[in-house]
């Protein structure tokens, strides 16, 4: 009979600790795909800031001279672009340092850090890039006096750009932060639960 009951034992342990291991699998799956996620958007950010720097000058040196607020707007986006490089690679160096397989606490630390920077980078970059972008724009076009489709092209265009950016903040970069923060914290529950066994 205790041959029985310590083989029933021994089967349920078994069980348990695969169940524990798929669940564990599982957990580092849903938080890789979010951390991907996050590093491809930053990685991204600076391919497209490096591409858009050469351009930016060109435009300059095509167009530059006939209008002050041009100068000033495309001298502007230079030195925001230029600006952004130290930031965006800090912002993915940050990411880098998250390792599923390592410390939850270090991971913890790192995360935490992109959240509070994500969530500073709404409000500042917001509104001290895109504001003055605007209202350049704006006093290019009343410069030239545009034409009316211009201005409604423009403004068109000023809503989408302020929509998907509400857009991405909310759906990529807050979802997948909170994601990896749930990710952790619960391995970090399954290893408290593996150390109260022992």
């Amino acid at each position: 009979m205790k041959t029985i009951w310590a083989s029933v034992d021994e089967r349920l342990k078994k069980q348990e600790i695969l169940k524990e291991s798929i669940i564990r699998e599982m957990i580092y799956k849903k938080a890789n795909k979010s951390l991907n996620v996050l590093q491809w958007l930053e990685f991204l950010g600076i391919t497209l800031i490096l591409a858009l720097i050469p351009f930016i000058i060109w435009a300059y040196g095509k167009f530059g001279g006939w209008n002050l607020y041009w100068d000033i707007y495309v001298l502007f986006a230079l030195v925001v672009c230029i600006a952004l490089i130290p930031y965006l690679v800090y912002k993915a160096y940050l990411l880098i340092k998250i390792d599923l397989a390592g410390s939850v606490k270090n991971n913890m630390f790192y995360i935490n850090k992109y959240k509070a920077i994500i969530k500073k980078e709404k409000i500042i970059l917001n509104v001290s890039i895109g504001t003055p972008f605007v209202i350049l724009l704006t006093l290019i076009l009343i410069k030239q006096k545009a034409p009316v489709f211009l201005w409604v092209l423009t403004i068109c265009i000023i809503i989408f750009v302020s929509l998907y950016t509400y857009w991405s903040y909310k759906k990529l970069y807050d979802k997948n932060i909170e994601s990896i923060q749930k990710n952790l914290e619960e391995l970090e529950e399954l290893k408290e639960m593996d150390a109260s066994k022992t």
